[in-house]
């Protein structure tokens, strides 16, 4: 099986080479815009990279057609940050290069195609309680947006064309080494930068709530969606959820002193921050369907952060 994987490089797509690399998958194709492999530095020998910018349809089709991939795991994007200084860079990024995308891989013959969405997909006309998979799909963002047309075209190319396409829609996620800003990053940097002795304001407010998911279980949900039987596959694009009970930031921190006594961490909550309340999540569809269930609850995530921290 020929596997491609956009983002391969990024925070949660890294750990999915590692796991296909660690299980004897083979060929690996990682397709981004650096030539930098970051983090896969140590697989060098191990995997595939191939230029490629989703703002460019030559590229697109190129690569695609080049590698004609069995599986293709979409995991290359803009984030909400960058993103939102830059909303038309981002949409042709993230939706006009998903069109393009997912219509190659279509004429290249690929079989599955895994694509990693968001809860940023969610944002108006939300009620109280948890969020689950048939919620109102409304977001506030570019990023948002460009994510419910995937998730949705997606469906529509598994209805019409039989590509086996199925969604992950991730909520924050939790681990080291992520450089770009976005509204949830506190959930890391609350652990990172103290772990390195370095203080930490937090820019919301001790009692918002965020669902998280540790980085390692969230390639993992990857990986494990993809090996799902496919007559198990009814709900296609997946909430998936992390601890529970979700911990408020405030309990968030006072987990992180725990850990570390001499931490610093600060509130200074932003008041135009659109995190404001709880957003808690209801993945049964996930955990019903193939069997989701997290690996890292607060404190092994907490540790894990520490560890690698300390490493470098």
């Amino acid at each position: 099986m020929t596997t491609l994987i956009t983002g391969g490089t990024g925070f949660i797509g890294a750990e999915i080479v590692r796991m296909l690399v660690d299980s004897g998958e083979g060929p690996v194709h990682v397709a981004q815009r650096s030539s930098d492999l970051g983090r896969l530095a140590d697989l060098a020998d191990q995997v595939e990279l191939h230029h490629l910018d989703l703002s460019s349809p030559d590229e697109i089709d190129r690569v695609i057609g080049s590698i004609r991939p069995t599986r293709f795991f979409h995991f290359g994007a803009m984030l909400t940050g960058p993103g939102e200084n830059d909303p038309q860079a981002l949409l042709q990024a993230n939706a006009v290069g998903f069109i393009r995308v997912i219509e190659a891989a279509r004429r290249a013959g690929t079989e599955q195609f895994i694509f990693a969405s968001s809860i940023g997909t969610y944002g108006r006309d939300l009620g109280p309680g948890p969020i689950d998979d048939r919620s109102l799909q409304r977001p506030t963002t570019a990023y948002g947006v460009s994510k419910v047309l995937g998730e949705n075209l997606g469906a529509y190319y598994r209805m019409k064309y039989g590509l086996d396409f199925r969604g992950l829609r991730y909520p924050a996620i939790v681990g080291p080494g992520v450089t770009t800003w976005s509204v949830a990053q506190y959930t890391s940097w609350m652990i990172e930068k103290p772990a390195r002795g370095e203080t930490f304001a937090v820019w919301t407010s001790p009692d918002t709530v965020i669902a998280l998911l540790y980085y390692k279980d969230a390639a993992r949900a990857a990986v494990e969606l993809a090996a799902a039987p496919s007559e198990r596959i009814r709900t296609i694009n997946y909430l998936v959820d992390g601890p529970r009970p979700t911990p408020s930031a405030g309990e968030l921190a006072a987990a992180v002193q725990r850990h570390l006594p001499d931490a610093r961490i600060t509130f200074e909550p932003d008041p135009d921050s659109p995190l404001r309340g709880e957003i808690r999540l209801d993945d049964r569809a996930a955990r019903e369907e193939w069997e989701w269930e997290p690996s890292f609850d607060v404190d092994a995530m907490i540790d894990d952060v520490i560890s690698s921290a300390r490493s470098e």
